[in-house]
């Protein structure tokens, strides 16, 4: 095992010395020699008005990806969604975070739990379910929650300042998210 080890760690030595190597070479070049080596690396002409700074940053960063790896798939995917124009996918919350929000004058709190969400002492799997309890009709629950934002067109179209009003079919309400020892939130019985 130790030598499993030892491989590695030379392995990986190797690969730092080679770039750190390659990123000085790239660094010390004129910038004829950067154009000659865009051309030879990318296969494309290059973009006239690049300065020399420039186009040793693009082929320095394209040397580390290639030797140390890219970008993760799932923010790959993620980037490829928003240059789609669509949204980012909605992000786990953390057990013991709670979403709160207010409609038709009364305060919900949800608890985010292992198994899904608590509400009222029950344990629902999704929050549409919830917010079809709250509101007897069906909602898409991490829009109900505040979660998603269902204006990005009226965003597209002007820019909206920040409100957390909440409205929706003429019904006015509230949504904030906060984790569960936070005390901004925290209510006094009287």
């Amino acid at each position: 095992m130790v030598a499993d080890g030892t491989t590695k760690q030379r392995a990986s030595q190797t690969v730092a010395l080679y770039l750190d190597a390659e990123l000085a070479r790239i660094a010390s070049l004129t910038i004829d020699q950067l154009r000659d080596e865009w051309q030879e690396r990318l296969g494309v002409d290059l973009p006239p008005a690049l300065s020399k700074d420039l186009i040793a940053r693009v082929l320095s960063h394209g040397l580390q990806e290639k030797v140390l790896g890219g970008l993760h798939p799932s923010i790959r995917k993620a980037m490829a969604a928003l240059d789609q124009g669509d949204s980012l996918p909605l992000q786990r919350i953390k057990v013991g975070s709670v979403l709160v929000r207010e409609h038709e004058g009364r305060l919900h709190e949800v608890y985010v739990v292992p198994d899904g969400f608590s509400w009222q002492g029950k344990t629902y799997v999704s929050l549409s379910a919830i917010a079809r309890k709250i509101t007897g009709t069906k909602w898409n629950g991490p829009r109900f929650f505040g979660l998603r934002d269902d204006r990005t067109d009226q965003a597209k179209t002007e820019k909206a300042s920040f409100d957390p009003m909440i409205t929706h079919k003429g019904v006015h309400a509230r949504s904030s998210i906060r984790s569960r020892s936070s005390k901004a939130f925290v209510r006094s019985a009287l």
